[in-house]
């Protein structure tokens, strides 16, 4: 009886969370612009035009027309004065220059390409082989899930299940997958550290910093503890592990985990191709931000983006860490330095969204026509191949 409100505590955080930041968006994000005049005092007007000579606002439910000498203007650090103008997220969207939102969206391409790769990389530390085909259908389908299920993780929990159908070490290869994940995340905590420390002044991240440590540290303990022999042996975890539910199981995730100190080249491999594809996508979403009118130099968009990321990677976020991660982009880029309007964020946060969405819409394809489940002469030469490598 007890176990019952807390199965519900995480949706209820999730999704409490997901409308605490939704309205925030609506309260703080205008979908057309909207300008203050100097007479106004703090009352915003929208804009229905822009002409070379003023503005056409809707003033009292009618369209009037102000003077550029009429609207209020803003003192911007090293910038001549500007206009207070606040950008809507349907203006900022139809001035966005197309061309280089196309470019920022086939940019995106090569980390599909390295994830396939990590992906074989990674099982082969188990003594897995998957072809590099093999592992496109796999990975296309667990980014597509990764959409059109709740969380950032469901893709993951689709691609293993297909991942068992090609070998019998089922459990090593489960455990791969989410191993696959952990190496991601980790790649996203050194991309945005190393990208702070290349900024022109790190120490105006000084608290991002703290907290990237904390991160780095955490999983530094964890990782003594799960690859050191004599950790492990002083905490009795394999005798704890046996006496759990499901204890074989537990132990041979362990085993796969601790494969990895035998394959220190490979884990290096996967780990260089995790953060250049990640570098890829910051680079893609920088290209995005400018392409939206956006400020701010490419450190910023390594930087934050990556943080948005990790954001969307914390169980108790709403699925794929919907507007919160918008909130983040906002709190993030529309600081005074960077003079960004807050639906050029959401825009962004959006587009992000976008670019990950359109290159995993091939993923539908796999499960709809069959084509995660092996033919069985490949299903034969990958389970001998593994019961090979078992036994070596």
């Amino acid at each position: 009886m007890k176990k019952g409100p807390l199965r519900w505590l995480l949706p209820v955080l999730q999704y409490g969370l997901c409308a605490v930041a939704i309205y925030y968006l609506a309260t703080h994000v205008a979908w057309y612009d909207h300008v203050r005049l100097k007479d106004s005092g703090d009352t915003w007007f929208r804009i229905v035009e822009r002409q070379p000579e003023g503005l056409v606002i809707l003033r009292d439910e009618q369209r009037t027309t102000v003077s550029w000498d009429e609207v209020r203007v803003v003192h911007v650090e090293n910038r001549a004065d500007i206009p207070e103008i606040e950008l809507g997220i349907a203006a900022v969207v139809a001035r966005s220059d197309k061309l280089q939102a196309l470019w920022a969206l086939l940019v995106f391409v090569p980390t599909l390409l390295l994830q396939i790769g990590r992906l074989v990389v990674m099982l082969a530390i188990q003594g897995v082989r998957l072809s590099y085909w093999s592992s496109t259908k796999l990975t296309v389908a667990g980014n597509f899930f990764n959409f059109a299920l709740p969380g950032t993780t469901g893709g993951d929990l689709i691609k293993a299940y297909y991942l068992t159908r090609y070998t019998h070490l089922k459990t090593e290869a489960v455990t791969t997958v989410f191993l696959d994940r952990a190496i991601g995340l980790f790649g996203l905590v050194l991309l945005a550290g190393f990208s702070i420390l290349l900024t022109r002044d790190p120490q105006q991240f000084r608290q991002m910093i703290l907290s990237l440590a904390i991160i780095c540290g955490m999983l530094a303990a964890g990782a003594v503890v799960v690859f050191s022999r004599r950790m492990r042996e002083r905490l009795r975890l394999r005798e704890l592990a046996a006496r759990l539910p499901m204890g074989e199981q537990i132990i041979r995730v362990g085993r796969a985990t601790t494969a990895m100190r035998h394959h220190k080249l490979l884990v290096a491999l996967s780990l260089l191709m995790t953060m250049t594809l990640q570098a890829i996508c910051m680079f893609s979403a920088g290209i995005m931000a400018w392409a939206l009118g956006m400020q701010g130099d490419l450190s910023y968009y390594f930087i934050y983006v990556s943080i948005g990321f990790l954001i969307a990677a914390i169980p108790i976020t709403p699925p794929q860490a919907f507007g919160v991660m918008e909130v983040a982009y906002i709190q993030f880029f529309c600081r005074g330095d960077l003079n960004n309007d807050p639906s050029q964020a959401v825009a962004l946060a959006l587009a992000v969204r976008l670019i990950q969405l359109v290159w995993s819409l091939p993923g539908f394809l796999v499960p709809l026509l069959g084509a995660h489940l092996p033919r069985r002469e490949e299903l034969a030469e990958l389970e001998a191949a593994s019961a090979a490598a078992e036994q070596g």
